[in-house]
């Protein structure tokens, strides 16, 4: 019995030398939230969500001009706001097609003093702050 257990013991012992069943060890920097650490810039209020997709920042409403050249526009910018970029449209959630896959959409959130957005094909996304209204 104690040499079957000794036996276990080294097989053990040497399965665990060789890499197996190691517990990854946090990785401060790659753990830090990219999307909401990325800040990005417009350009004349006007900001790039992803190829022709833009989000503009000074609009009297929260408004998308869409990779087909026509706009989208939502609420009043004061009032929080989430919309869906699927198949070249903007929906809202509870308006989602069924063939909905989140992995090829863009995800923009209006706030108040930000426009959050994130695109799951890249896995990446950021910010951009706002102007204060004249």
């Amino acid at each position: 019995m104690y040499k079957f257990l000794f036996g276990v013991v080294i097989a053990l012992a040497l399965f665990c030398s060789q890499g197996g069943t190691q517990v990854a060890k946090p990785n401060k920097a790659k753990d830090r939230n990219m999307f909401a650490d990325n800040q990005c810039l417009a350009k004349g209020g006007i900001g790039i969500l992803e190829g022709d997709l833009y989000v503009f920042l000074k609009s009297n409403q929260n408004k998308l001009l869409l990779p087909d050249g026509t706009s989208w526009t939502g609420k009043d910018p004061s009032t929080s706001e989430v919309v869906i970029f699927f198949d070249n449209k903007v929906w809202s959630p509870p308006a989602l097609p069924t063939e909905f896959d989140i992995s090829k959409a863009i995800v923009i959130s209006f706030e108040r003093a930000k426009v959050r957005f994130f695109n799951f094909s890249k896995m990446s996304g950021g910010y951009y702050v706002r102007p204060p209204k004249d």
